[in-house]
């Protein structure tokens, strides 16, 4: 468990008894009554943040579980199914939902792009505790006295809070990899969350690796059942299919924060992968909702 300051302030202590929200940002109290009264998750909510202060949560992800104590980040991430219980009888802290329009955006974050980041536990420490305290409470203000550019004020708070969480340790929710997977493996796959949108080529990460590309290939296949470059092809079109889920943004501009140069050369790729084209595809997602 990791320890923490507790920092009797009275902004904060406000934020852990009423829910604050925008179009774009909802905090709420973290407590034992948060799940049996759990709001709705809207269809734009990206990320969910789950600060666990006091207690313990429990996350349920396909047939892992993963344990989120006193000093925890949880980061979850749309697209991924999770149950989350407490037996603690003292649960405190915040949870903040995220939609895509206070979503930092940029190839030069310094943090994987978190739309499709992969979900995790964040361990924190004595000063990321202070400084998320603070960065909770610019929000609430902001949120309570709103002014011009809120969401690009939001936007801001959020990256510096994101900067924080992604310098601390972590552990990847993602079930879909074996426990026993390879070093090697878990390497390339911390380093394709990371440069997805900007290596595409396997021998890329092969020169990271400091292995061969055929070598790269042959681990991953043993590991996942296809290849490496199969798996940056796949990691790519989820992300693509994501942000074509997000109400008007256009094919052109996934395209470029994809590290598309040409933008018919994303519409291939996304045809080839989906078995549709991309207007098509946010049809077929918008005649569902």
């Amino acid at each position: 468990m990791i320890s923490y300051a507790v920092y009797p302030n009275t902004a904060f202590r406000q934020s852990q008894t009423a829910s604050c929200k925008s179009e774009h940002l909802e905090i709420y109290a973290l407590n034992e009554a948060y799940f049996s009264n759990r709001p709705a998750i809207r269809k734009d909510q990206v990320v969910e943040i789950i600060w666990v202060r006091k207690g313990r949560l429990y996350i349920m992800h396909d047939l892992e579980t993963y344990k989120a104590e006193a000093g925890t980040i949880v980061f979850l991430t749309r697209g991924q199914t999770f149950e989350i219980r407490s037996s603690e009888a003292i649960l405190d802290g915040l949870v903040l939902r995220l939609s895509a329009g206070i979503m930092p955006v940029g190839s030069d974050l310094p943090y994987p792009n978190i739309v499709n980041s992969a979900s995790r536990v964040f361990e924190i420490d004595n000063w990321t505790t202070s400084a998320v305290i603070r960065i909770v409470q610019l929000m609430r203000r902001e949120l309570i006295n709103a002014g011009g550019k809120q969401d690009e004020v939001l936007s801001g708070y959020l990256k510096i809070m994101l900067i924080y969480l992604f310098r601390r340790p972590s552990v990847t929710l993602r079930s879909s990899l074996r426990t026993d997977i390879s070093v090697l493996a878990r390497r390339f796959f911390d380093l394709l969350e990371q440069q997805y949108s900007v290596n595409k080529k396997v021998s890329e990460y092969a020169d990271e690796l400091a292995v061969s590309p055929n070598h790269l290939n042959q681990i991953i296949k043993q590991e996942t059942g296809m290849s490496a470059g199969a798996n940056i092809r796949k990691r790519l079109l989820v992300q693509a299919q994501r942000m074509a889920n997000v109400h008007g943004i256009s094919m052109k501009t996934v395209a470029y924060q994809l590290g598309f140069n040409d933008a018919a050369h994303f519409s291939k790729f996304f045809k080839i992968g989906c078995g549709c084209n991309f207007t098509d595809y946010r049809k077929r997602i918008m005649e569902s909702a």
